[in-house]
């Protein structure tokens, strides 16, 4: 019996559903991204096939750079630990020489030694560490936040952030979702309407997908008060139930500066896994 890969199909997603149930029980959300993640025209939904059954997938998807993003990694419990997460790796790899992309990145969780193992045997190494807190909609306080607009250009957002990036290690998470700060981050998130400034202070708010489940703050800076003011105040006109931040490890002063709103911040930290290519 051999393991192979293929390129997912919509047809897929009723036992892709029950993989991901199985393997993943408390992080679901294969559905809510199936037309994002099966449009193959954006990366790829990889399915890991045994005689002719799925038994594992994964989806390579291409960020504003042009840089690879693998995520949702998911195999079925009872075809772990048998070679279906290197077959699918090595599908990875080969999708950054046929997109030519110049970094290749992941996440995992700090105590997930299996997912960290197998990103390091195909050359990626931690490059950054991150600790994620979140302030649900019910505790949310009752504030206010004038004079932040929208940047209307990537010029304006980047002259806005970037005096930030470097406490980011410059990079940007959202949705769990890293990746480089430039010119072309920039530009995606311009034209997602999700940065927002003001006079000394700046910030990113938004989602990458699942909007309906929370705001992201992908970064901020300046006068952390305000930013996480107007965040706060932007998740209560929203109604929608959280907020979410991650931040690097080290930055207590950021970590104080949400917890004072009410952020809780639990204890495990989240790895960022990154490959440099040669081209």
């Amino acid at each position: 019996m051999s393991i192979i890969c293929r390129k997912g199909v919509m047809a897929d997603l009723p036992v892709l559903l029950e993989i991901e149930k199985r393997s993943t029980p408390k992080l679901q959300y294969l559905e809510g991204v199936k037309d994002e993640f099966f449009d193959n025209t954006k990366g790829e939904l990889i399915v890991a096939e045994e005689d002719g059954q799925p038994i594992g997938f994964a989806r390579f998807s291409l960020q504003y750079d042009g840089s690879g993003w693998l995520e949702v990694l998911r195999v079925d419990p009872a075809h772990q630990k048998k070679g279906c997460g290197a077959i699918i790796w090595k599908r990875f790899i080969e999708l950054c020489d046929i997109y030519n992309v110049p970094y290749v990145r992941m996440y995992t969780g700090a105590t997930n030694y299996a997912s960290r193992v197998l990103g390091e045997r195909n050359g990626l190494h931690i490059t950054y560490t991150v600790v994620e807190g979140n302030l649900m909609l019910e505790n949310a306080p009752d504030l206010s936040a004038d004079g932040f607009e929208q940047a209307d250009c990537h010029h304006c957002a980047e002259a806005a952030l970037s005096p930030y990036a470097e406490g980011y290690h410059n990079y940007f998470c959202m949705n769990r979702s890293f990746y480089g700060i430039g010119e072309p981050l920039y530009k995606g998130l311009v034209k997602e309407g999700y940065v927002w400034k003001k006079e000394g202070s700046a910030l990113v708010l938004g989602a990458r997908f699942l909007m309906q489940n929370g705001l992201h703050i992908g970064m901020m800076g300046g006068d952390l008060d305000e930013c996480i003011r107007f965040a706060v105040s932007k998740l209560r006109e929203s109604g929608l139930p959280k907020l979410t931040a991650v931040i690097p490890c080290e930055r207590d002063d950021l970590k104080a500066a949400l917890e004072k709103y009410g952020f809780v911040f639990p204890e495990n930290q989240i790895i960022m896994l990154e490959r440099k290519f040669d081209r």
